[in-house]
C-alpha cells in the first residue's frame, strides 16, 4: 500500500501547487452555489405563510445548503474520470498493465488527493457549526454520517470509472460524463432536498444510490435522522457499494480481455 500512499501524496502536492485553481474551484463550485441557493431559499421560505416549507425553516435550509454542497463536491469525480478515459484511448493504460500497479486504485488515490482540500474545508465548517450550536448531532450521527460519505465516495468513483471505461468501446464519452453529472446534480439532493419531492418519488429514491451522495449524509450530520433511519441508510449504501464493486470487477475484467485482444 506504500506505493498508493505515494501516489496520493504526489497528487496532493501537484494539486496544491496550483493554488489559484483551488481558489477558483472553491469560489465557483462551493461559495457561489451556497450564496445563490441561500438567497433563493430565503425568498421561497419567507413567501410561505408560516415561514416553513416541508418542515424546513430558513436556518434548517441554510444548514442543508452548506453541508449538501460541501459533501456533493467532495464525492464528485471530475478530472479523474477524464484521465481514466484518456489513458484507455491513448494507450497510457499499457504501462499500468505492465507494472504491479492497480489502475483503479491508482486513480482512486488521485481522486482522494483532489478531494482533500474540500474535505479539510468541510471538517472546519462542520466543526464550527457544531461548536457554535448551529447544528446539533450525537457522536453516533457524526460517525454514521462519515461512513455514509465514505461509501458514497466509493459509489461515485466506481460509477465514474465504469463510464470512463466505456472508452474501450466508444470514441468519445464526454457526453456521458455530462449526463451523469446532470443526473447526480439533481438526484443527489444538492439542488432540492429529496424530502421535498412527492412522497411516492421520495420513497423510491430511498432505495437508489444517488441520495447517499449528498442528501442522506447531510440529514444525518444535521441530526435529522433517527437511529432506525441511519441504520437503514447504512445498509442500503453498503449494498450499493458492494453491488457497484462487483459490477466494476466484472466489467473491467471483460474489457481488459477485449483490450488485450485488439489493443496488442
Amino acid at each position: 500500500m506504500k506505493k498508493y500512499f505515494f501516489v496520493y501524496r504526489a497528487s496532493l502536492q501537484r494539486f496544491v501547487e496550483y493554488r489559484g485553481e483551488i481558489l477558483m474551484d472553491i469560489s465557483g463550485k462551493i461559495l457561489l452555489p451556497m450564496f445563490v441557493q441561500s438567497i433563493l431559499w430565503r425568498a421561497v421560505i419567507e413567501s410561505t405563510p408560516n415561514g416553513q416549507i416541508a418542515g424546513y425553516d430558513y436556518d434548517a435550509m441554510f444548514q442543508y445548503v452548506i453541508l449538501s454542497i460541501l459533501i456533493a463536491n467532495f464525492v464528485k469525480v471530475d478530472s479523474v474520470e477524464r484521465q481514466i478515459s484518456s489513458a484507455i484511448k491513448d494507450g497510457t493504460l499499457n504501462k499500468f498493465l505492465a507494472q504491479p500497479v492497480d489502475f483503479a486504485l491508482y486513480h482512486l488515490m488521485t481522486f482522494f488527493a483532489d478531494s482533500t482540500p474540500v474535505l479539510l474545508g468541510g471538517v472546519i465548517v462542520y466543526g464550527a457549526m457544531l461548536l457554535t450550536g448551529f447544528v446539533s448531532a450525537t457522536a453516533f450521527q457524526i460517525v454514521s454520517g462519515a461512513l455514509v460519505v465514505f461509501f458514497g465516495t466509493l459509489i461515485s468513483f466506481l460509477l465514474a470509472f465504469m463510464i470512463a471505461a466505456l472508452a474501450f468501446y466508444m470514441d468519445e464519452v464526454w457526453t456521458l460524463f455530462v449526463m451523469k453529472n446532470m443526473t447526480m446534480w439533481f438526484l443527489t439532493g444538492q439542488v432540492i432536498p429529496l424530502d421535498l419531492f412527492p412522497e411516492s418519488v421520495a420513497r423510491v429514491l430511498k432505495f437508489l444510490p444517488f441520495g447517499y451522495l449528498a442528501f442522506v449524509p447531510t440529514k444525518i450530520f444535521t441530526g435529522a435522522f433517527s437511529t432506525e433511519e441511519i441504520l437503514f441508510a447504512l445498509s442500503v449504501v453498503f449494498c450499493w457499494t458492494l453491488g457497484f464493486y462487483l459490477l466494476y470487477k466484472i466489467f473491467w475484467t471483460f474489457s481488459l480481455r477485449q483490450y488485450s485482444a485488439f489493443g496488442g
